[in-house]
């Protein structure tokens, strides 16, 4: 913001004639044009006199002085003309552009461009206020502030604010202070903060951001300080310094980057040397880059690295990155054209269950996929293809390069009007190692045999046929309104698969992935899917019906012919009557007699202002048993509770349990979280998000910042 007498210049006004002078003073405005080097300068008053040998000049009655955009109000303004020293009393507002202010005096001088606002309050677009008992002009919208308050919120007493000891103000990007205090109403919260800053009408501000604190029963006391560089406007960062009272001293920070509208990345890490524990050096780093090159041709990288298999343990936040069993790494370069896709991956990654290096890397693998398409003068006939290479590399257990070639041709045929179609198929397979398996021993660490290879060329090949049989009966039902459905579709869909296959050179083959455990076949695999879906009423021409899966009931089954054993039944069941209630569950039952040995079930129901979800995780095989529950509960349209539980039902323990609450006010909003974990490893959170200030406050640092995804 510029104060107006800094346009002004040195010569402000003309001088009166000694005729003016004599004559009373005017009764009706008054409006003098003055030309200056920095333009014209007009002044509106209802008197106009001159006082004095000094030539003071006095401007009373609704006074108004207008250079450019800024516009100076007052009741009364005095002028000496020589010093060039103003002052304006009496409800002074100050208009530069968007900006006001506001006081019950201001000392100016137009000849130096400095100025003192007393009791002054500054408004900046869209919504901050700078209140103190003195703001001091030092540049072009630049102030310095004494005994202020800084907040967004329009209240006379603020539902938050900084109350500062001095701060600097640039109304048009930023406002910094030392020697603060955060208030909520008039209660100090925080009775010191040492340094705050905040963006003005910019989001992206270069400056330290609020400090983290918070308690874990495992890491202790831990603050985090960071600071956020706006390098310009396609870059910025994140730095923070984190102190850990249990473990040590480190580091987390985030770099941003936007190169083109289509291309962009993130790089991030979080560091930790543990002095105080055992000196360890921990920490992780993740890399995301996305580039769409052209139509149809994008290439991206997600890359993901730890020092240790527990770092994300100590350390995470959300139970699912806590819980990590790999970290995986990826390139991928895509192109796909109207029939046919290439994909070229680079993976790698790390397993955290187990401190042998076993990891099966495929660098690269490389697939080029054709979709079933028509062939070229054979109307009717389809054929798919998908050709693969990859090179397996790996430090313990059998490596080695694999390339794969699948082709099938199929020709759907209508039976009895369509009502049933009949997709008989026939295709081959090679597959070419350079390895083949002469044994195995056993590995300390390794619950699996590790395979033993020689160098020596192996081409598997395989022959297939069979045929997909599958119909859709289907039927519509009136419903004529009743719980605002119009109508219902009910569809039946039973599908039959046969696929026997048969080879050569199908022993000794390195058993990296599925496609080198397909062997002889016989197999029948039937299934069936009942739907229902439903329609609204819908609103005339201003509102679309609304359709949806209301119900979906899928069985399936198979039997292998070759062995003559049955297959596990599975099954899902989804159910959405409407918006307020979802459930879906999973099941697979085996006919061995084993049981049960997979199933999850989840349900939501929605029934405003409460949100319950129940879901369960059943694994025979796998010896799990979970039990995840969730609630929120809108008690205002203020304030929000959630819990959310992980309870293992094998061991009768709760793995995490979570509490928080959100209160949204116009200008701010305060969350609270306590987090129990099995181990006793307790946090306690907070987080406060205050309108106009870039980034919430809140105790998450490190990688306890990040979620499941490790993004932050």
């Amino acid at each position: 913001m510029v104060f107006l007498a800094a346009c002004l210049g040195p010569a402000v006004l003309p001088t009166l004639s000694p005729a003016q002078s004599a004559q009373p003073p005017s009764t009706t405005p008054t409006s003098v044009v003055v030309p200056t080097p920095g333009g014209d300068v007009s002044i509106i008053a209802d008197r106009l006199e001159e006082v004095g040998p000094d030539r003071l000049l006095v401007a009373t009655g609704n006074v108004e002085i207008t250079h450019g955009a800024a516009r100076l109000m007052a009741d009364r303004i005095e002028l000496n003309r020589d010093t060039g020293d103003a002052v304006a009393q009496g409800r002074v507002v100050f208009y530069d552009g968007e900006n006001q202010l506001t006081g019950r005096r201001v000392d100016y001088n137009v000849k130096t461009g400095t100025g003192v606002l007393y009791n002054a309050e500054a408004r900046a677009a869209p919504y901050y206020r700078i209140s103190g008992e003195r703001m001091d002009r030092v540049g072009e919208s630049v102030y310095e502030v004494y005994k202020g308050v800084f907040t967004t919120c329009e209240d006379d007493s603020p539902s938050w604010s900084f109350r500062f000891g001095s701060a600097t103000a640039d109304l048009n990007d930023y406002v910094y202070g030392t020697n603060a205090s955060f208030w909520v109403k008039d209660i100090p919260l925080i009775p010191f903060v040492p340094y705050f800053a905040a963006a003005i009408r910019r989001e992206r501000q270069t400056g330290f951001l609020f400090p983290k604190v918070g308690s874990s029963t495992k890491l202790g006391f831990y603050t985090e300080i960071p600071f956020f560089w706006a390098i310009d406007d396609s870059m910025d960062a994140t730095i923070a310094p984190i102190m850990y009272s249990k473990r040590g001293f480190g580091t987390s920070g985030e770099y941003r980057y936007v190169l083109s509208e289509q291309q962009r990345g993130i790089f991030g890490g979080f560091f930790i040397q543990e002095v105080l524990k055992n000196d360890a050096s921990r920490g992780e780093a993740s890399l995301r880059h996305d580039w769409a090159i052209a139509p149809g041709l994008s290439f991206k990288v997600d890359g993901n690295i730890v020092t240790d298999d527990n770092v994300l343990n100590d350390y995470g936040d959300r139970l699912q990155q806590r819980s990590a069993q790999r970290v995986e790494s990826n390139v991928f370069l895509t192109k796909a054209w109207e029939s046919w896709i290439f994909v070229g991956n680079m993976f790698a990654y790390q397993d955290l269950t187990t401190r042998r290096p076993t990891e099966l890397n495929r660098l690269p693998d490389l697939s080029l996929q054709g979709v079933r398409q028509p062939i070229p003068g054979m109307p009717g006939f389809l054929y798919e293809a998908d050709l693969g290479f990859v090179n397996f590399v790996r430090d313990v257990g059998s490596n080695g390069v694999r390339a794969d070639m699948l082709t099938r041709v199929s020709r759907p045929i209508p039976i009895g009007g369509g009502l049933f179609t009949v997709t008989p198929f026939v295709g081959g397979r090679l597959t070419g190692y350079n390895k083949v398996v002469v044994g195995s021993h056993a590995s300390p660490g390794i619950t699996t045999p590790l395979e033993l290879t020689d160098n020596d060329i192996r081409v598997r090949t395989l022959f297939e046929t069979g045929a997909d049989v599958q119909t859709i009966l289907s039927k519509v039902y009136q419903v004529g309104g009743f719980w605002d459905i119009d109508a219902i579709l009910h569809t039946i869909e039973p599908v039959v698969r046969y696929q026997y296959i048969t080879g050569h050179h199908e022993t000794q083959l390195p058993q990296w992935t599925d496609i080198d455990r397909i062997g002889d076949t016989n197999l029948l695999v039937y299934g069936v899917t009942q739907r229902i879906r439903a329609r609204t009423v819908g609103g005339g021409a201003t509102e679309d019906p609304v359709r949806w899966e209301a119900m979906r009931l899928s069985l399936g089954h198979s039997y292998n012919i070759l062995t003559q054993q049955s297959g596990d039944v599975f099954g899902t069941l989804i159910l959405q009557p409407g918006d307020r209630v979802r459930t879906r569950t999973d099941i697979t039952y085996s006919t061995q007699g084993l049981g049960i040995q997979n199933v999850s079930n989840d349900v939501t129901v929605r029934y405003d202002p409460v949100t319950v979800g129940v879901g369960t995780r059943y694994n025979d095989p796998g010896n799990f048993n979970f039990l995840v529950t969730s609630l929120g509960f809108d008690i205002t349209r203020f304030l929000t509770v959630h819990n959310t539980n992980n309870y293992d039902m094998r061991s009768g323990r709760f793995i995490e349990s979570r509490v928080s609450a959100e209160l949204k006010l116009d200008c701010w909003a305060l969350a609270f979280e306590y987090v129990h974990r099995q181990g006793k490893d307790d946090e306690i959170r907070f987080a406060v998000n205050l309108l106009g200030v870039g980034g919430p406050i809140r105790t998450s640092v490190g990688l306890g910042a990040l979620d499941s995804t490790g993004s932050r």
